[in-house]
């Protein structure tokens, strides 16, 4: 791993444990964080039928059922499945085991229900849709990075997945079904995981350039 995606993962990593333990104090103290206070009434008071259309679509673009189908469609195609659908199903399949078994460890209640735009169950702490977002459309800018001919083809894609999963994670809290700190906390570990796909699929890709040349 460069030493550029060494500081990308540590850094994720630090700001998730950070958010991990102010949230686990919150809870065992009983009070809400300030910051999940402040940031949620900022971005709620914004809604309108006009944008509740609008995010609740959003917000649907980082939910498993949406990322299966769009793996579903790049592993049936013979073009895309080698390049594009076996790492970003693989990808997406060890995001969400993560995210969810991260879930059942911190077992945070999600924000009042009287707040829903959505039905939502389980639990809150990280947001799974930011986390699987940011995996999946992340490294699908990535994909389209190394594979595109037309470089600006990927510039275009790239900038359009990242607006995506920063949308995606707002929102989560738009729709008032997690705290900022849950987002903020699937964006970092989305990253961290992020980072070792890349790193896994770049030493893949070196070792059959290597085998193509012996």
């Amino acid at each position: 791993m460069n030493k550029k995606r060494i500081f990308i993962f540590s850094g994720a990593i630090v700001i998730f444990a950070f958010i991990w333990f102010y949230v686990s104090r919150s809870m065992a103290e009983g009070k809400p964080l300030i910051f999940d206070t402040i940031v949620s009434s900022a971005i709620i008071g914004f809604r309108n039928e006009f944008l509740n259309e609008i995010l609740t679509g959003i917000t649907y673009l980082g939910n498993s059922k949406t990322i299966i189908f769009f793996c579903v469609i790049l592993l049936f195609f013979k073009r895309t499945r080698i390049e594009y659908g076996m790492p970003l199903a693989i990808a997406a399949s060890c995001s969400s085991a993560i995210h969810t078994f991260v879930k059942i460890m911190v077992h945070r209640p999600r924000p009042p229900v009287e707040n829903f735009l959505i039905s939502q169950g389980g639990f809150s702490f990280p947001s799974g849709h930011s986390c699987s977002g940011l995996v999946f459309y992340g490294l699908f800018a990535y994909l389209i990075f190394h594979n595109a001919v037309d470089k600006t083809v990927h510039k275009v894609m790239g900038t359009l997945f990242i607006i995506l999963f920063i949308a995606i994670g707002i929102s989560r809290i738009y729709v008032g079904v997690h705290y900022p700190t849950d987002v903020l906390a699937g964006w970092a570990l989305g990253l961290s995981i992020l980072m070792v796909t890349i790193e896994i699929l770049e030493r893949l890709r070196n070792r059959r350039k290597i085998s193509k040349e012996q």
